[in-house]
């Protein structure tokens, strides 16, 4: 009886253990300069830096980050922004400045003003009269609150990996 028991837990987690150990490599928008090191957890040295905007692979698992010749470990994933999360996508603003409004029109309460070239995460699904509801990054933490104008944002979730989402008004 022990010595199928022993067979039947060894079969189990031949099968669970692949499954448990995958590394999650997302496309991920970097939403403030990051430090990229040689070692995780800001051990190592630093090896390159990532920009705001910039389309990264990022395994969620090791921290390991792949940005154009940029290979290594990021200290915080708090700066990240999923390309794709359920009908959220990530979003730069184009605008110099952009309000980000209570309600989804121009005469709604202004909560803040994003800066140009800030990473958002806009619904995609819950999007009223041409106004997205977003969530935007202040210090490491996401605010799910406040609608701005579709036309001041460019959604990133189609760049490709090491594409770099900034834009200027010239």
């Amino acid at each position: 009886m022990k010595k199928i028991i022993v067979a039947l837990l060894t079969g189990v987690l031949v099968f669970v253990s692949p499954i448990a150990t995958q590394a999650a490599v997302m496309k991920e928008v970097v939403t403030q300069k990051q430090n990229v090191y040689s070692k995780p957890n800001a051990q190592g040295a630093i090896v390159g830096y990532i920009y705001r905007g910039s389309v990264i692979k990022y395994d969620s698992v090791s921290k390991r980050t792949i940005y154009r010749n940029v290979n290594g470990y990021l200290n915080t994933g708090y700066y990240l922004a999923p390309a794709v999360t359920g009908s959220w996508r990530a979003a730069v603003v184009t605008a110099d400045a952009l309000n980000l409004r209570a309600q989804p029109n121009a005469s709604a309460k202004i909560i803040t003003t994003l800066a140009g070239n800030e990473v958002i995460r806009v619904n995609i699904g819950n999007m009223k009269n041409g106004w997205y509801p977003i969530a935007y990054n202040r210090a490491g933490n996401w605010y799910w609150q406040g609608w701005v104008n579709a036309k001041y944002v460019v959604r990133v979730d189609g760049f490709g990996y090491d594409s770099l989402a900034q834009f200027s008004n010239l």
